[in-house]
């Protein structure tokens, strides 16, 4: 059972039907998409791009039919097997799937863009990781995480930590699971490897970037659609705890 990616297989069928959108036509992709074409103004056949914890392949997929080498990198088993029953459901030469930790996405890398979407914010060692992302990475990193508000409003929702530090970064601790097995495959959109993970806040994420090696580092707007909130709620932090970061190497 497909629980977030609902994907158009070559036949026709979605893999989740009961969802209101395809993936090529949810927001956070089509402003990757944009992005993307700003980056490789050459365009993006034969580009290599890697999906940081996939899920269940929908984004990994939809790079594929931009013309991209898209792999995609899961490391629980049962997303996993749903990334191969697209992948056998379309003809897509350059879509690939590892079963793997995202950790070891050097083993497969360098890539041109990195895609990094609802992973980071699952992480405990966010700075490490970013450092780890920035290595494999020779153009441009798109990275849609939450981040920690410095006002407390946020730690009703997400149950967060006070701010705190980690990692030389400010920012809130959250509870993933109890780390029994039973608990962790279950949670198919919960961390693999880690009980709790780390939200820096939104000014750390930012210059963790600049320091990694990205001359343009700016965020992003354009993935906003109803029902989000509006830009301006959205900018000033009056609506979401979530964002869309981009660092890109210039060489200018």
């Amino acid at each position: 059972m497909f629980t977030g990616h609902n994907i158009r297989l070559d036949d026709g069928t979605l893999t989740k039907p009961d969802t209101p959108l395809e993936m090529s036509a949810y927001g956070e992709f089509k402003a990757a998409r944009r992005m993307l074409a700003l980056a490789f103004p050459d365009g993006l056949q034969g580009k290599s791009i890697v999906d940081l914890g996939c899920l269940e392949g929908g984004h990994t997929t939809e790079f594929a039919r931009l013309g991209m080498r898209a792999l995609g990198v899961e490391a629980r088993k049962s997303n996993f097997a749903n990334c191969m029953t697209v992948k056998a459901a379309v003809d897509l030469p350059d879509l690939s799937f590892v079963h793997d930790t995202v950790w070891n996405a050097a083993k497969y890398g360098p890539f041109d863009a990195v895609w990094c979407c609802g992973l980071l914010y699952h992480l405990d060692r966010p700075r490490e990781f970013i450092r780890m992302m920035s290595a494999v990475c020779r153009k441009i990193m798109i990275l849609h995480t939450h981040f920690s508000m410095t006002q407390d409003k946020d730690t009703e929702r997400w149950k967060l930590s006070a701010m705190t530090e980690n990692e030389g970064l400010a920012g809130r601790w959250y509870h993933e699971h109890d780390g029994l097995p039973e608990h962790v495959d279950a949670a198919k959109w919960a961390a693999w490897e880690n009980q709790r993970s780390f939200w820096p806040t939104r000014p750390c994420l930012l210059e963790t970037l600049r320091e990694n090696g990205f001359d343009c580092v700016l965020e992003q707007y354009d993935w906003l659609a109803p029902p989000m909130p509006s830009i301006t709620d959205f900018v000033s932090g009056a609506a979401y705890d979530r964002t869309v970061l981009i660092g890109m190497r210039t060489g200018i």
